[in-house]
């Protein structure tokens, strides 16, 4: 980042430094040229060496100038007939170097377009001929595009995140990067999630799509239900809510479990936590009834909760719960919305001794 910066600086200098040579070659120049004219420079060489000099600095700035613009068509011409030749992004990959924010948005739309389109041979050869080798690939595109819900090309991606890793070894250089985020498709929320390699100096068959995942509501409460994790490189995975039932809940998907209707509001749930520290309490549990959602957490005796709420304005409103234990004693809780938790809007405050 630093390097960046005084390349940057530098530039600006040369910049400034060409200007104030032109400048100052075309007052040479001027000056020269009235001069001669003067009787008082008569027969004198000044005009002369003045104008000479004008000229130069004038020129310096405008060859540079030229030089830079034939260069730049030269490029552009080059990579215009180079790009022409590429089958895929991952193609470009291996030939110019990308920043990653162009790799990311590269990827995700060469894979969407080329699916909603149909093309199965331009998507497919978005990922890496070492996983394009595997014999089973074929038949895992075909699964893809026997779900793939047509049109994800076209939304706009919500929660955006990801995160890129790289490695640098003398002239050795190892770049990959990920992409996360859900949309909605009409009316349907859908979680995509990308992994890529878009820089390998040395092994090429390694750059290009190293997963991709595609999710709806229900799929996506099974999968982080069930820990999360896969060993498919590719997958669409659409389930139906006949199969299961599932609520977005902060932004996550959550199998859910119907325990009758909400019975209090989040003001009425803030003003009695006021008063009840422990979650398996009988007026807690008279209010809430059984939570619609239960997970224990990995590497800790805690446990999250999740009850439906009245809704607010026509929207879901849910409680989230941290205890220390099964049905234990309340950590914090907070008001949650389909597409967030409210971390300013504290349903639990821990007592403390004044």
């Amino acid at each position: 980042m630093a390097f960046a910066s005084m390349v940057f600086v530098f530039i600006i200098l040369e910049v400034i430094v060409l200007a104030i040579l032109f400048i100052v070659g075309i007052i040479l120049l001027v000056r020269g040229f009235m001069n001669k004219h003067l009787a008082e420079y008569a027969g004198k060489k000044s005009p002369k060496i003045m104008m000479i000099t004008g000229g130069v600095f004038v020129s310096l700035p405008l060859v540079l100038f030229v030089c830079l613009a034939v260069w730049s068509i030269t490029s552009s011409v080059s990579t215009i007939f180079n790009r022409s030749r590429y089958e895929c992004i991952p193609d470009i990959w291996r030939h110019e170097s990308v920043s990653d924010s162009q790799a990311k948005s590269d990827i995700i739309n060469a894979l969407l377009v080329s699916a909603d389109k149909g093309n199965r041979e331009a998507f497919a050869r978005n990922f890496t001929p070492e996983i394009q080798r595997k014999s089973g690939f074929d038949a895992a595109v075909d699964r893809f595009f026997e779900s793939y819900p047509v049109g994800l090309s076209k939304c706009d991606k919500k929660d955006e995140s990801g995160g890129g890793t790289g490695s640098y070894d003398y002239g050795h250089k190892v770049l990959n990067d990920s992409l996360n985020y859900y949309c909605i498709l009409d009316g349907d929320w859908y979680c995509v999630n990308l992994e890529y390699c878009y820089c390998n100096t040395d092994e090429p068959d390694k750059v290009g799509v190293t997963g991709f995942w595609i999710r709806n509501l229900e799929a996506s409460a099974v999968f982080e239900g069930e820990g999360g994790k896969t060993d498919e490189y590719l997958v669409c995975d659409i389930k139906s809510s006949s199969e299961v039932q599932a609520r977005l809940i902060g932004g996550r998907a959550y199998v859910w479990r119907t325990t009758g209707e909400p019975r209090v509001t989040a003001e009425q749930l803030r003003a009695a936590l006021t008063k009840i520290d422990r979650l398996d309490s009988p007026a807690l549990n008279l209010m809430l009834g059984e939570p619609n959602v239960g997970i224990k957490n990995d590497g800790s005796s805690d446990y999250a909760y999740f009850y439906e709420l009245k809704p607010e304005n026509g929207e879901p409103r849910y409680a989230y719960f941290q205890t220390d234990s099964e049905f234990g004693r309340i950590l914090w809780a907070f008001l949650c919305t389909p597409y967030e938790v409210d971390y300013d809007f504290e349903l639990f405050k821990e007592k403390t001794d004044d």
